[in-house]
């Protein structure tokens, strides 16, 4: 039997200023968690929550796709990858598509959490970062793939089968960073929690300047 290998996006949290003292390490790419980017895919941050979504340590996935729970084949596979891939705002004029780490699950079985929105929960996770991360922007906004689920058993497209095998080997072969992930989520949970923004940022130079992707968000 093959491997089933689902390469999904998801919104990353954009990368601040290199002077920023609360946001955590910056080569670590974590989903949105602090709700900035413009384009909300709903209440939930999607993407990969290895703190768990109930704080629980799970290796928990918050989607949306309602196409990734209909995957119901794959007890004839033998492994199951959940491959991420970052949309990344590197810069206001600088949106990368990078591939940062994989989900391994025996068998896609989503818990529905609130109206169309999704749960599934994995054994192990490979995440790497920001500089061993795969830049796959070309292939992205060349197919105009930005917003599909790219599935390796895709019988219209027997590229994706490629692509992903290439990918997942390429992250396998890097340093799996998952504990500085599950420390960078925390940190930015506690601080969404507190929204005591201003204080900590206190002698920024970047207070309630737009060049911030924070600040940008609070004065909208």
């Amino acid at each position: 039997m093959e491997d089933l290998i689902v390469c999904v996006p998801f919104f990353a949290l954009p990368r601040f200023p290199d002077v920023c003292r609360i946001t955590g390490n910056q080569d670590i790419v974590v989903r949105d968690i602090l709700n900035i980017n413009t384009v909300k895919k709903g209440e939930y941050e999607n993407g990969p929550y290895l703190e768990g979504f109930n704080l629980d340590d799970k290796l928990d996935y918050v989607f949306y796709f309602k196409e990734v729970g209909e995957i119901s084949e794959a007890q004839h596979y033998n492994n199951i990858y959940i491959l991420f891939r970052a949309i990344y705002k590197v810069t206001k004029d600088d949106i990368r598509h990078i591939v940062v780490g994989y989900y391994a699950l025996k068998e896609i079985n989503p818990k529905e959490i609130a109206p169309g929105v999704y749960s599934l929960s994995a054994e192990s996770a490979h995440f790497v970062d920001y500089k061993n991360a795969l830049d796959i922007t070309d292939t992205i906004t060349g197919y105009n793939l930005q917003d599909y689920i790219i599935k390796s058993n895709s019988a219209n497209h027997s590229e994706y089968k490629q692509w992903n095998n290439q990918w997942i080997e390429q992250i396998k072969n890097k340093e799996n960073k998952i504990d500085k992930y599950i420390e960078r989520s925390k940190l930015l949970r506690v601080l969404k929690h507190n929204n005591n923004y201003e204080n900590r940022c206190d002698g920024c130079e970047y207070v309630k300047n737009d060049n911030c992707p924070l600040w940008k968000n609070i004065l909208g």
